[in-house]
């Protein structure tokens, strides 16, 4: 054991305490912005609704219109064809191609579609390097500023990514020693003595809250890490050992379909025939598209289908494009079905609850917003028992200021966006500078009170904003978007019934926790 001098260790604790404090928040960004994006779909089409809800993501006649986007640009964009349904019901075709930039690096170039299904119209196309094509034509900028919040902390490149796995394991491993410490895991699962000092309650709240939500916190940070690190540094290592690090060449073997290479003109099969043919064989719907090699004799048409009743996961349905004939049912991962890729399959479904729907979302949102409920309910206990500390009454304060102040900026870049639908992350930024000022000269408990005054305001507001900005009024024609503005409501009622409750002070703590 290294020996210290006391105030050497006392310094050494403090770090300790603030780092812990620190990661905390940062794991709180992200379970609270992934629980809202749950609802990518219904909040999308609450900022920017379709003027009718859409029956189908690829209606009838959507064949066609894809040809026309081929045709009228550079055939080379055709060696991959991506159609998808954006969050707001929207479609999406990107049509692209890998090249060499200037500087030898290997960049994808292509044209990006964005099409009404209620008309079958292109609404916008857009030519250049695709990365840039996202940000530039976007129908769903407020959702998409929402994902890249929780998926990126909007950190550049594979930062983003690299951090978000590390607080997924963080979250991984407060989830197996919070099961390990719990004691009395069965009575503290049942134990809310509503009685008492508010201290006591709110305590109890945390406990319960922690001990239900034990298990989706596993699986929600084993599945968040999945993914944060599958892309960052799990395919990189793939491709480093066995493929001498082409990691082209990994997607390639993984994810392509097995059809042999003939680069002969060929024209496409009728596309309106093949997702008949493919509607007529599952009886569903098709939910995404996958082109490759489009005007050539090896060309595939991949479908991702609806997700049958009783199943997890949807069928892939492939194609020969030339020819339109059935290949046969493709796995998502892999050539062959295995295991490995069913399990690979389900991380998707249990990361974002969207395999049944509506009632799965609504459980997924429950047990995330718990999840940050207990993330920010024992940091503001922890840091209230230790408010009297040299600089941990400012650690607080930050507490606060992340805890409230976050959904706050993100109300108020909503409301911004409706209004403005200017750059969303400087206003997000400047929406968390103003909400910072008040700490300044405000004591801890009523600087946490005033954010949260802030966001039941902010809460309140968003539908009347939307309502002025233009937004659809009529229930029968967008019920979905009215629901969300009831649930803003809602929530901020709520908001103003929770600023009653007493402040948490060092005593009032201690107190609690010596019942």
């Amino acid at each position: 054991m290294i020996r210290l001098q006391k105030d050497t260790a006392k310094d050494l604790i403090g770090l300790h305490g603030w780092m812990g404090v620190a990661l905390g928040l940062l794991l709180y960004v992200v379970i609270l912005t992934g629980t809202l994006a749950v609802f990518e779909q219904e909040l999308a089409t609450w900022a920017n609704p379709l003027p009718e809800p859409v029956p189908t993501a690829f209606p009838k006649g959507i064949g066609p219109v894809l040809n026309d986007i081929y045709q009228r640009n550079d055939p080379a964009y055709g060696d991959e064809v991506f159609v998808f349904p954006a969050a707001d019901g929207r479609l999406r075709a990107l049509f692209h191609t890998h090249i060499e930039s200037d500087e030898g690096h290997g960049v994808e170039k292509g044209v990006l579609a964005l099409i009404d299904p209620t008309t079958l119209t292109v609404v916008d196309e857009r030519e250049g390097e695709v990365e840039a094509l996202f940000h530039e034509s976007s129908s769903t900028v407020l959702t998409d500023f929402l994902v890249d919040l929780h998926v990126r902390l909007l950190l550049p490149g594979q930062w983003g990514l690299l951090l978000t796995g590390i607080l997924g394991f963080a979250m991984l491993a407060a989830a197996v020693t919070g099961f390990v410490i719990h004691r009395h895991l069965f009575k503290d699962m049942f134990t809310l003595r509503k009685r008492g000092d508010s201290v006591l309650t709110a305590r109890d709240a945390h406990v319960v809250a922690g001990t239900w939500n034990l298990p989706f916190a596993f699986m929600l940070a084993f599945t968040g890490a999945f993914f944060s690190f599958g892309g960052a540094i799990g395919l990189p290592a793939i491709a480093y050992v066995a493929f001498g690090g082409d990691v082209d060449t990994v997607t390639e073997e993984v994810l392509t379909p097995p059809i042999p290479t003939d680069e002969s003109p060929a024209p496409l099969y009728d596309l309106e025939a093949i997702f008949d043919d493919a509607r007529q064989r599952t009886g569903l719907e098709l939910t995404g598209l996958q082109i490759l090699h489009w005007g050539r004799a090896d060309a595939s048409v991949q479908m991702s289908m609806q997700t049958a009743e009783g199943k997890l996961l949807p069928d892939h349905l492939l194609y020969q494009g030339a020819t339109g004939e059935f290949l046969g049912v493709k796995p998502s991962l892999g050539q062959e079905p295995s295991l490995g890729g069913d399990l690979a399959g389900l991380m998707s479904p249990l990361h974002f609850g969207n395999f049944a729907g509506l009632l799965s979302k609504i459980v997924w949102f429950a047990f995330g917003f718990a999840s940050a409920y207990v993330t920010l309910s024992g940091l503001r206990l922890w840091t209230a028992r230790r408010r009297d500390a040299p600089g941990w009454a400012w650690l607080e304060k930050l507490t606060g200021w992340v805890g409230y102040g976050l959904p706050a900026g993100l109300a108020l870049t909503a409301a911004i966006f409706l209004t403005a639908g200017t750059e969303l992350s400087l206003v997000f930024f400047a929406a968390a500078g103003l909400l910072a000022l008040p700490a300044f000269w405000l004591e801890s408990d009523r600087y946490s009170s005033l954010n949260r005054y802030l966001l039941a305001v902010l809460l309140l507001l968003l539908p009347l904003v939307r309502w002025l900005s233009g937004g659809p009024l009529g229930w029968s024609t967008l019920p979905g978007v009215l629901a969300v503005d009831l649930v803003f409501l809602l929530a901020g009622c709520g908001c103003l019934l929770s600023i009653r409750r007493k402040p948490v002070t060092p005593e009032t703590l201690r107190l609690a926790e010596s019942v």
